[in-house]
């Protein structure tokens, strides 16, 4: 084993930068064959299998799954992937989720339980999606800025498929209904923009504050006519439970973890912000890490280290722009923490594993 291949595995595997469901591998894979291309070759290359995933709820890390779908488009052409996959999206690509979005009784509720349960699908260090219902109903999907070829797919998809589930529950209405009055978008405004003036058929405001679509006021609480109360609450409550199941198997390491990871970009929070996100006070929260053998620094300390070494060796973002999303306060501070950590400076670090790779 490398010295390399040593440090990472020190890492505690509870930090990472995140993980999606197969789902959404089967969603790219039914696209790529739409545009008569086999995906396969490219997920071999990456030792992935969408069947031995599937069969044992598997999910895929988030820097694996950017590779695979820029490979894809490179491998097609088809800059709009993330567009593409948004038309073939299905209900049953968001599992239990995508039941309970079949049956909901109106927008709002779709809207409500796409963010709510959001986390049964997929988790990013980045944070968490979000409904708000004012000053205006807007399905807001977490930053995931700087933007590069790797990710801008990832918006588009998430995006695309939001709005082809929310407008596909409208056909049922007696009369057409613009469910959808805007959308937005984080990065700069591609050389393609007409493709997604197209798609979504409503203004698109690219450079925007946030990615997110905002909803109609007028139609969100429309009921929809193919709704089915009692489907819904079923399947809502499936969701419910697994939630709860997958956030009472956290210790309280974790939910620091998860806290620390969504708060760090240009900022490195303190005891007391995080134990009022999760609704505890600070001296709680020592108390209660102190008995699972921890502390909030050395947690801090921790998290920060390996999302460090995933940032460096699985993105291709600069060693500045990791800095930043990791809350130092200058790259100098973050190639100083790097050395501590790892020995090694980032550079090289990256390059060990671009030339263990090949």
């Amino acid at each position: 084993m490398t010295d390399i291949d040593s440090m990472t595995e020190a890492i505690n595997s509870k930090v990472s930068l995140g993980d999606i469901s197969v789902n959404f591998l089967q969603q790219m894979s039914l696209t790529s064959n739409k545009l008569s291309c086999d995906i396969n070759p490219i997920l071999a290359k990456y030792n992935v299998s969408i069947a031995q995933l599937s069969a044992h709820h598997g999910r895929l890390s988030i820097p694996k799954y950017m590779r695979i779908g820029f490979e894809l488009m490179q491998q097609t052409g088809r800059e709009d992937l993330g567009l593409l996959m948004g038309e073939n999206v299905c209900f049953q690509h968001y599992g239990m989720l995508g039941f309970a979005c079949m049956s909901a009784i109106n927008i709002s509720t779709m809207a409500q339980v796409l963010a709510q349960y959001e986390s049964l699908l997929s988790q990013n260090v980045r944070g968490h999606s979000t409904f708000i219902t004012t000053p205006e109903p807007t399905l807001t999907f977490y930053s995931i800025a700087p933007y590069n070829p790797y990710n801008y797919f990832v918006v588009d998809s998430v995006l695309a498929s939001w709005f082809t589930l929310l407008t596909s529950r409208t056909i049922h209405l007696t009369q057409p209904v613009n469910i959808i009055k805007a959308v937005h978008i984080e990065y700069p405004e591609p050389k393609n923009s007409e493709r997604y003036h197209a798609f979504f058929q409503c203004p698109v405001i690219f450079d925007s504050t946030f990615n997110g679509l905002v909803l109609n006021s007028q139609h969100i609480k429309t009921p929809l006519p193919d709704a089915c109360m009692s489907s819904y609450l079923q399947a809502q409550q499936l969701c419910q439970n697994e939630l709860q199941q997958l956030q009472q198997n956290q210790d309280w390491q974790t939910k620091v973890i998860e806290k620390v990871s969504h708060n760090l970009v240009g900022n490195m929070p303190d005891i007391n912000q995080v134990a009022a996100l999760l609704g505890t006070s600070a001296w709680t929260l020592r108390r209660r890490l102190y008995k699972e053998n921890t502390n909030y620094q050395g947690i801090m300390d921790k998290t920060r280290k390996g999302l460090a070494l995933s940032y460096v060796r699985d993105t291709q973002l600069t060693f500045s722009e990791i800095s930043y999303l990791l809350g130092f306060a200058t790259p100098a501070a973050f190639y100083k923490a790097f050395r501590r950590w790892t020995e090694s400076t980032p550079k090289n670090y990256r390059q060990a594993f671009i030339n263990k790779r090949e």
